[in-house]
């Protein structure tokens, strides 16, 4: 009797871990998922804000520095996607979030340039350009939202009462929003 019941307790153990470890392992996969379609969508929107620059930078007397900051940024962003091959965890975020915000800042100063030089509104590649910009940020966006929704979920799941203590020993960490 002694043995059947230890042996309930076992098996009762081993499912436990085992659904824990399926959990995390599920959460973690829509981190990476995430991590992943938050990658491609910031290349394409680095692609996209390079031939805006390209364009942007002629508008402009040679000594303004947004266009050179821009490139800059961008720059930054690639090197900063390239050393975070996987979601980032805790301290590493940084990197790209510096990046990004100064990227957010420059576009939002372009359309301002655009919207108060009758030059650059009337310039059909330009707005082209801007509006692919637009609408590949909008995307980033949106993936980043997605993005920090699942590192909450995977990150509340790693912070359980018992799954805490099993986390480390099965190689899960928390990871960054970004």
């Amino acid at each position: 009797m002694v043995y059947i019941v230890a042996l309930a307790l076992l098996v009762l153990v081993g499912a436990w871990l085992a659904a824990a470890y399926a959990r995390l392992h599920h959460l973690y996969g829509r981190v990476q998922g995430a991590w992943v379609s938050w990658q491609a969508a910031t290349m394409h929107r680095n692609e996209c804000l390079g031939n805006f620059v390209a364009v942007f930078a002629g508008f402009l007397p040679r000594e303004d520095m947004l266009p050179r900051n821009m490139r800059r940024w961008v720059a930054d962003s690639h090197r900063a996607l390239q050393a975070t091959p996987a979601a980032p965890l805790r301290g590493t975020a940084h990197l790209l979030g510096d990046t990004e915000r100064r990227l957010a800042r420059s576009i939002r100063s372009s359309g301002h340039a655009m919207e108060s030089t009758p030059l650059m509104r009337d310039c059909e590649q330009l707005l082209g350009l801007y509006q692919a910009m637009a609408v590949s940020r909008h995307r980033q966006e949106e993936l980043t939202r997605l993005y920090n929704r699942s590192v909450h979920d995977y990150n509340t799941a790693l912070a359980e009462p018992l799954t805490r203590l099993l986390a480390p020993v099965l190689g899960f960490a928390p990871v960054e929003r970004l």
